[in-house]
């Protein structure tokens, strides 16, 4: 039994705690998947939190999304004794960046050093006996009485959202208070980028004032992280941000560089061989680029060597230096699109490692990029802390997982199944649909049987339906002319923002009716739908990785590297996607749920797919479950 449990255990919680403290014990990584309302958060905070009383090990407690990192806050809350501080970025804590659209916009580094120069004049007006008008909030945490601060975060354990609004009832800073108070905190959760960014990391670690060696890292949602660890390595320039810095050099009398080109001359060429480069090399969507052929366009465009295209570089990036201090002095953001250029082509042509691929993306904003293949290049860091812990509902096949970011191949590892009936739910399948590729592009056939499917299920089934489909594009083309008589129809649709997707699924709840969305989207992931909100889940295709050359780079790497390109590239993601989907609809003992997967290759995820079964009349089907499920 673990005392500091604050609620009554439920099937699998105590199996998870005593799992978990063995790990940390053994100064091992331990990797599990659970359903999703097993309560991952309390267990591994109550495991966590036990065994760090002990060593003397302090919490990192990483999260993707707002919501997360406020549930690990509620929890702590909920256990009690413990000071635990929510961490994140100056874009959503800085108060004077929630008034100016610029600021929000910032990305870390630009933000901080914004941020150090008005903390610099803010002191500078303190010791004159001036208002610290700079920033007023900086400048009323310098004045405050930091001890009663310290003591109203130990008593309340609050959310980032509560900070946020007491930081501005006392009229100081929220990010640089949570700074000065986090070498009392036991528990810090913040977003992945402030352990994975080495510099960053750097700076926590030293707030926190604990070496990395004792530190416990919990992992929560984390079959994300192998994708964001990726997508933080990788390089990329678009034409937007050519554009951009066309206009800059512009705006500061267009210098001129070593050859006697113009800034925005350079940018001009550079836009034009890119846009060769998409005409010859993409396919669809994208193409892969010969290692060396931007570098042999560039120098025969320029007339010019390797050292004198590496002389030019350097002007750029003093000039895109010279463009951000200009920034600083007129209080401004500090960013500087030459300098994301000049970045970007460093970046680009000192990659020799197998570990990237050079892509060409097409589309309205095409773009160059240099793609990194091996998370564990930024993962791997995990192994120099105490232990790590990677929770997920949707993890399998953990193998692949744990061969990804780079854990030793015999980390401790667990399946818990659902702590809730099998009654509560049903999985049903179809045979004589698919989404299969071939089958789609020889006729129109096989999109008009999946309509028909779907239009039964709509019109038959008095419930609220979310279905999934594996793209945009497929949703488009199946729903295009789709209509009910009987209910509302809502849609995700491409590029949606957040209030307004948020607006969309709030009415479908309240509303009740059919919404349509994509699989891994944030529907799929990322939002709650108790009760009767969501009791229907269709999911309309395997949703296969498409055949780009970014997944055909992927592919060919983890076959080098594990001989299990297609397992770990291809059948890992679209089982983690259809779980997420089907896990939507089950979150308590009361939930009831249906799924249904109209592919026929459904088949093929029996073993990750818990109770499949193949049915004839999937509107019959449902109905008796329901039915059954009710009458008991």
């Amino acid at each position: 039994m673990h005392g500091s449990f604050p609620y009554e255990e439920r099937k699998n919680q105590g199996e998870i705690m005593d799992e978990i403290q063995v790990s940390l014990k053994e100064g091992e990584s331990f990797v599990y998947q659970a359903a999703t309302g097993s309560g991952k958060t309390i267990c591994t905070l109550t495991a966590v939190l036990e065994y760090a009383e002990e060593g003397g090990k302090k919490i990192l407690y990483l999260t993707r999304t707002n919501s997360q990192q406020r549930q690990v806050l509620l929890e702590l809350r909920e256990i009690g004794g413990h000071h635990g501080l929510g961490l994140q970025g100056r874009n959503n804590t800085c108060l004077l960046a929630q008034d100016d659209e610029e600021l929000k916009d910032g990305n870390a580094e630009e933000l901080s050093k914004y941020c150090s120069d008005r903390k610099k004049e803010v002191r500078t007006a303190l010791n004159e006996d001036k208002e610290p008008s700079s920033c007023p909030y900086y400048g009323g945490l310098l004045q405050c009485e930091l001890d009663e601060l310290r003591m109203w975060f130990k008593q309340n354990v609050p959310t980032v959202d509560e900070s946020l609004e007491h930081c501005k009832e006392k009229e100081i800073c929220p990010y640089e208070l949570t700074k000065a108070l986090i070498p009392d905190a036991v528990v810090v959760t913040a977003p992945y980028i402030y352990f994975f960014v080495p510099f960053i990391r750097r700076q926590l670690l030293e707030w926190m004032n604990v070496e990395i060696s004792d530190l416990i890292v919990v992992v929560d949602e984390a079959h994300n992280l192998p994708d964001y660890a990726r997508e933080l390595s990788t390089s990329e320039i678009t034409k937007v941000t050519l554009e951009r810095a066309i206009g800059e050099s512009k705006e500061f009398g267009d210098p001129v560089l070593q050859n006697d080109e113009p800034i925005s001359g350079l940018c001009e060429l550079f836009q034009a061989i890119m846009l060769d480069i998409v005409d010859e090399f993409v396919i669809e969507e994208d193409g892969l680029i010969p290692p060396s052929e931007l570098k042999t366009e560039l120098l025969h465009s320029l007339s010019m060597n390797t050292n004198q295209l590496k002389g030019v570089i350097k002007d750029l990036k003093i000039q895109g230096e010279i463009v951000q201090e200009s920034r600083r002095e007129e209080k401004k953001l500090p960013r500087s699109y030459i300098n994301s250029f000049a970045s970007f082509l460093t970046s680009w042509f000192s990659i020799k490692r197998q570990d990237y691929i050079k892509l060409v993306n097409g589309g309205d904003n095409p773009s160059l990029e240099a793609f990194c293949l091996d998370p564990s290049n930024v993962t791997m860091v995990l192994n120099n802390c105490h232990s790590s812990i990677h929770q997920s509902a949707t993890l399998e096949p953990l193998e692949e997982y744990i061969d990804s970011i780079g854990l030793p191949s015999d980390t401790n590892t667990a399946i818990y199944p659902s702590p809730f009936s099998s009654d509560n739910k049903a999985l049903f399948y179809m045979e004589g649909v698919t989404t299969r590729y071939e089958e789609l592009q020889r006729s129109e056939e096989m999109i008009v049987k999946l309509q028909e499917e779907l239009t039964k299920i709509i019109d038959n089934i008095d419930r609220n339906i979310v279905v999934f489909f594996p793209s945009y594009g497929l949703m488009e083309n199946i729903t295009h002319d789709l209509r009910s008589a009987r209910k509302k129809l809502f849609f995700e649709r491409k590029g949606m923002d957040q209030p307004a997707l948020m607006s969309t699924v709030n009415e479908f709840k309240q509303e009740g009716g059919v919404l349509f969305s994509v699989i891994g989207g944030r529907v799929s992931e990322g939002m709650d739908f108790p009760g009767e909100e969501l009791e229907v889940a269709v999911v309309v295709g395997i949703p296969f990785p498409k055949p780009t050359a970014r997944q055909k780079g992927l592919k060919y790497y983890y076959d080098m590297k594990f001989n299990k390109g297609w397992e770990y590239t291809v059948k890992a993601p679209a089982v983690r996607k259809v779980l997420q989907a089907t896990g939507r609809l089950i979150r308590s003992e009361e939930d009831l749920g249906v799924s249904v997967i109209l592919d026929e290759r459904a088949i093929h995820f029996n073993k990750y797919l818990e109770d499949l079964r193949l049915v004839e009349n999937v509107c019959k089907n449902i109905e008796d479950f329901f039915h059954r499920e009710q009458t008991l």
